[in-house]
């Protein structure tokens, strides 16, 4: 099967165009001992306050440093904090209403 075949059967599957390179995942061990799932070319921390991912991103020959930062202890969830977004939506659309 020819490169354009794959890519089209890959874009029909995944509606992602284009080529893009893996990583192995590895594990790494914070300071507290917890392991954390990351990529081979990424870098992990924490501290008392935050668990912190940096990797590059390239993105039409430009160099991106993207750092994702979770924190330690969350007072809320995701699911709560989009949970109260869609509550004052809609309490918004019934005092408009």
């Amino acid at each position: 099967m020819t490169n354009e075949k794959l890519a089209a059967q890959h874009y029909l599957k995944t509606n992602i165009l284009g080529a893009y390179e893996t990583v192995d995942i590895i594990w790494q061990s914070d300071s507290e001992g917890t392991s954390h799932r990351t990529f081979a070319d990424s870098f992990v921390y924490t501290d008392e306050t935050s668990h912190t991912i940096e990797r590059d991103m390239v993105v039409e020959d430009r160099v991106f440093r993207v750092h994702s930062v979770f924190p330690v202890k969350s007072a809320s969830t995701p699911t709560k904090k989009m949970l109260s977004v869609i509550e004052n939506d809609l309490d918004k659309a019934l005092k408009n209403a």
